[in-house]
């Protein structure tokens, strides 16, 4: 059975657009008690970022230029490792530029995450984050190292793919988990053995299939599978 960070792997390595990567990454962290994600990749000064932060928070973040003293994103660069941390650990006297950061991520619901960095090309970094608004974040689920950072670099390849061509229209998107369960379907598994690698109920793969199969107008799963095929839809 897979672990909870492999399927999350495999939705984002499914997924068809972004709004997919964003529900499948929200619903891994909204499963183990986080409320946000952000994935960033940083070159220098310059960061690019994928996150369901609040508008508001993020035209913030990114007009005062935060990324440049942001705690989590100075730790992302010096280490490797996947790392917990809590704005109580960031430092209550000092720059007022960094005391009024710490305020104002606590008063949009940030309060601790865990990060996984993961170092990219040209000197770049790339890294996952899950924020919470508790004072303390749970690392246990995220603790498998080779996985965590797979996730990461799923999402990054997938992010620069999707940039640079639209694969379906609006009418036929399809669920992170249509999509997932269509991907094994393609790959010769029937439902029962999609199951068993997934950890999803036959029933429920059944079901997945058949949303997949209305919206792209399949009569059968085999008729689906061609039609993805054809489209590359994934």
């Amino acid at each position: 059975m897979q672990t909870e960070l492999r399927l999350l792997i495999d939705m984002t390595e499914a997924a068809n657009d972004e709004r997919m990567i964003k529900s499948a990454v929200l619903s891994f962290a909204n499963a183990h008690g986080f409320e946000r994600f952000a994935y960033l990749q940083t070159q220098g000064d310059d960061v690019q970022t994928f996150n369901s932060y609040p508008e508001e928070w993020q035209d913030i973040y990114l007009g005062s230029r935060y990324s440049i003293i942001d705690p989590v994103i100075t730790e992302a660069k010096r280490r490797m490792n996947v790392f917990s941390w809590t704005v109580d650990d960031w430092p209550a006297r000092g720059r007022s530029e960094l005391r009024r950061f710490k305020d104002q991520a606590v008063a949009h619901g940030i309060r601790s995450g865990v990060t996984v960095p993961v170092e990219g090309s040209f000197g770049s970094k790339m890294m996952l984050t899950f924020a919470s608004k508790e004072r303390k974040a749970d690392v246990s689920k995220l603790q498998d190292a080779q996985d965590a950072i797979q996730a990461v670099l799923v999402i990054h390849y997938r992010l620069k793919i999707l940039a640079a061509v639209t694969i379906v229209s609006p009418k036929t998107m399809l669920s992170p988990r249509e999509a997932m369960c269509l991907m094994w379907a393609m790959k010769g598994k029937n439902g029962p053995e999609t199951a068993k690698i997934t950890g999803i109920k036959p029933r429920t793969v059944q079901h997945y299939l058949d949303n997949a199969r209305r919206k792209l107008g399949a009569q059968s799963v085999p008729h689906l599978v061609a039609i993805a095929r054809d489209h590359g839809l994934v």
